[in-house]
């Protein structure tokens, strides 16, 4: 992976962090290339109720701090896995700078015209 797919990568968590903070799931699909998971109404119902149910208000946006131990700056929580055909992109997800254990998982995948970004799923863990 080179510096600027891993860029690419990291503005594009930013851009989704972006919209669910601002709670508007239906833009979604125009952060990446493809939805695997493309019912937005359904993210809604599922990631919203989640943020109920916990009684948080938004999602953070990216690099908001943190306040759960031990404290790590929020770049270095995007984890990247590497395969033969590109790389997927995870990203713990975090309301008021705590764990609402949701995290966002994202491909990458290598094309000669640059990178194709897919949508995979936000999934409890």
């Amino acid at each position: 992976m080179t510096e600027q797919h891993r860029e690419t990568a990291i503005q594009t968590v930013k851009d989704i962090l972006h919209v669910l903070h601002e709670k508007r799931y239906e833009d979604l699909p125009s952060c990446v290339d493809e939805m695997e998971w493309n019912d937005t109404e359904e993210i809604r119902e599922c990631i919203q109720g989640t943020l109920d149910m916990n009684g948080f208000d938004a999602f953070d946006e990216y690099g908001v701090p943190c306040n759960f131990h031990p404290s790590y700056e929020y770049h270095h929580k995007v984890e990247f896995y590497e395969h033969s055909d590109g790389f997927d992109a995870e990203y713990d997800l975090t309301s008021g700078g705590e764990m609402v254990y949701l995290r966002l998982q994202l491909v990458f995948l290598y094309r000669e015209d640059g990178l194709k970004r897919i949508f995979h799923t936000i999934d409890p863990q």
